[in-house]
């Protein structure tokens, strides 16, 4: 049983060109009874969430419990959804997961399939913590510090480009001398 209990979040990358080229070449349309669809018959994005999903195995046998996804679309939500199976794999663990969003609701406050599959894994986390009452300049910067602040390791996955939001990110948690665990995804 593991008796330490850290905490970290996941800095979002902008993947939205890299999930569209996937959602592109594969149909991920879910099964009756299957909450996420995990189209392994598709090799590229079967691949791409190897990585992830193998990182948190590791984290969780190093005693990592409790995780923090800002649930934007794409490496986020992935992120979060690997640690939803996770949960259900190892039902003898207390791994919770926790959305950290920039202001109230707002992975829903889009329609579509990607909306309604933020709203359910909102709807599946043990804390949702809102960093801002509404939107405004900076909220996504200030709900990114939140997880740098809250977390012991930091797991970025990350494209390898020194620009944006993922990138000031890796810099604050640096600037914070924070451990930062790279998931490096290239084209």
């Amino acid at each position: 049983m593991l008796s330490w209990s850290g905490s970290l979040s996941v800095i979002l990358v902008n993947f939205r060109k890299r999930r569209e080229k996937f959602d592109l070449l594969c149909d991920r349309a879910s099964p009756p009874g299957i909450l996420f669809p995990r189209n392994e018959s598709c090799e590229s994005y079967a691949r791409y969430l190897e990585k992830p999903d193998q990182q948190i195995d590791h984290l969780i046998q190093e005693g990592y419990t409790h995780f923090l996804t800002g649930l934007a679309e794409g490496a986020d939500v992935d992120f979060a959804r690997c640690v939803l199976l996770k949960k259900e794999k190892f039902p003898h663990i207390a791994i919770t997961l926790e959305a950290s969003l920039p202001y109230p609701y707002s992975p829903i406050k889009r329609m579509g399939t990607a909306a309604a599959e933020r709203a359910i894994i909102l709807a599946m986390c043990d804390q949702v913590t809102e960093v801002s009452p509404y939107y405004r300049n900076g909220c996504m910067r200030k709900r990114n510090l939140y997880m740098v602040d809250k977390s012991n390791l930091i797991p970025a996955i990350w494209n390898g480009i020194e620009k944006g939001g993922t990138w000031n990110t890796i810099q604050s948690a640096r600037h914070k001398e924070k451990s930062i665990c790279y998931i490096l995804l290239h084209e």
